[in-house]
């Protein structure tokens, strides 16, 4: 008897499902993968269906009609949800963590709480319902300071770097007049911003690799702070002490998040700031891979992610993995970002490999044109032996895309030879 191969829905939208899609599409036993809601781009490797991301009694009607083998929720709007409690109620393979167990990823507030309360080296930080009392904590802290909302997002404007007393306080206006609550006001870290993913059944936890992050959009790490805006990976600053200990961190959060019954299965990525030889600040903590750095991680690993994914659900994955299965190349990737909306992109189809590319917000009209929609339009990412070659080909195929008001950093993995 022929085994049916297995159908995947991904949760999500932009470049994270993607480059997933693409990934699990390489294993011979997974057959139709679907994706809610898409990028909105066609695709002959995935199919995105028309159902909002929190949509969880739509979504589990689809499973069951669809016979789908593994939900994976990649977004914060289907985790936020508690899809993966509710699909679990409902007896569907689904891999992720629960709403409680993943509120330190998606809640910026509870997740600095958390990692003070586990005393892992962390930035001075304060967090204010009122303007007022954020600018009475200005007054106490060392300049410049990083101020963000408390809802973790993938958008470019919900953080901002203030050097100025007078810049602080423009943007807690800005943001309390949004009605935002929990605002971080935290020292600004210097150093080299670094992110290590773990997959966890909740109880133990197998590095994948370690990301060195770009967050501002201007060379040289100016202009304005994102969540990331380009990548290599592996990063050759991140020692094996520094492994040991950022593990060490993981086994502590697994561990507290347990004893309240609420373990965390899924990804979880910890995002630190390299400060000195081996001395590091943790960040913030990331519910899954990240729209910059999905396809360069993705591109390193060798092991059966579904094999992986269902192994965490069934509780066997401690006893069945002591490593994740990675090829010996580097990956690096950079986000283009569109200044102005409606502008035909050109040169597509000049890139070697369109699989390389991921969409985050573009749309494609019905005589084949992709037109950009002001903010982040889509992610690149080559992968070759070495980091020099990649930076290489990332930068050639770079170089082949025009469109009006096209931005993109120009120094990603700069002055590294590997």
């Amino acid at each position: 008897m022929i085994n049916e191969k297995k159908k995947i829905l991904i949760i999500g939208s932009g470049a994270v499902s993607s480059a997933l899609a693409k990934k699990l599409h390489e294993n011979t036993e997974v057959g139709e993968i679907f994706i809610a809601s898409g990028n909105g781009i066609p695709s002959d490797i995935y199919t995105n269906i028309d159902y909002r991301e929190e949509d969880i009694t739509g979504l589990l009607n689809f499973v069951l009609e669809n016979d789908i083998f593994l939900t994976i929720p990649t977004s914060e709007k289907s985790l936020k949800s508690d899809i993966v409690s509710f699909f679990q109620s409902n007896g569907q393979n689904i891999f992720g963590p629960n709403k409680n167990a993943c509120a330190i990823a998606l809640n910026n507030a509870a997740g600095k709480k958390f990692i003070y309360k586990i005393h892992a080296q962390t930035s001075k930080f304060g967090i204010f319902d009122k303007q007022q009392p954020a600018e009475d904590y200005l007054r106490t802290v060392n300049f410049p300071v990083t101020i963000k909302v408390n809802e973790y997002s993938s958008i470019i404007d919900d953080r901002l770097v203030c050097s100025t007393m007078s810049l602080a306080r423009e943007f807690l206006s800005t943001l309390y007049q949004k009605n935002e609550t929990n605002v971080i006001v935290e020292e600004f870290t210097y150093g080299k911003n670094f992110t290590i993913y773990y997959i966890t059944d909740g109880y133990s936890a197998v590095p994948i690799t370690s990301v060195q992050n770009y967050k501002f959009t201007r060379d040289g790490d100016g202009g304005i702070l994102t969540n990331g805006i380009g990548c290599y990976c592996p990063d050759i600053n991140t020692s094996e002490l520094i492994y040991s200990r950022v593990g060490n961190i993981v086994q502590n959060t697994l561990s507290s998040l347990d004893k309240k019954g609420t373990p965390y299965i899924g990804i979880l990525g910890v995002e630190c700031t390299l400060t000195g030889e081996d001395k590091f600040y943790v960040n913030e903590f990331k519910p899954f891979f990240q729209e910059h750095d999905a396809k360069a991680v993705l591109n390193l690993i060798n092991d059966d992610l579904v094999q992986i994914f269902i192994s965490c659900i069934n509780g066997f994955f401690s006893d069945e993995y002591e490593e994740i299965r990675m090829n010996n190349c580097f990956s690096t990737s950079a986000t283009v970002l569109s200044r102005q909306n409606n502008k035909i992109i050109n040169g597509l189809e000049n890139i070697e490999d369109l699989e390389n590319l991921d969409f985050i917000n573009v749309k494609k009209t019905n005589d084949g044109k992709y037109l950009t929609t002001k903010g982040p339009a889509f992610t690149l990412t080559r992968s070759a032996g070495t980091l020099s070659r990649a930076r290489k080909y990332l930068y050639e195929d770079l170089e082949e895309i025009h469109f009006d008001g096209i931005k993109y950093r120009k120094d990603i993995s700069e002055f590294i030879i590997v």
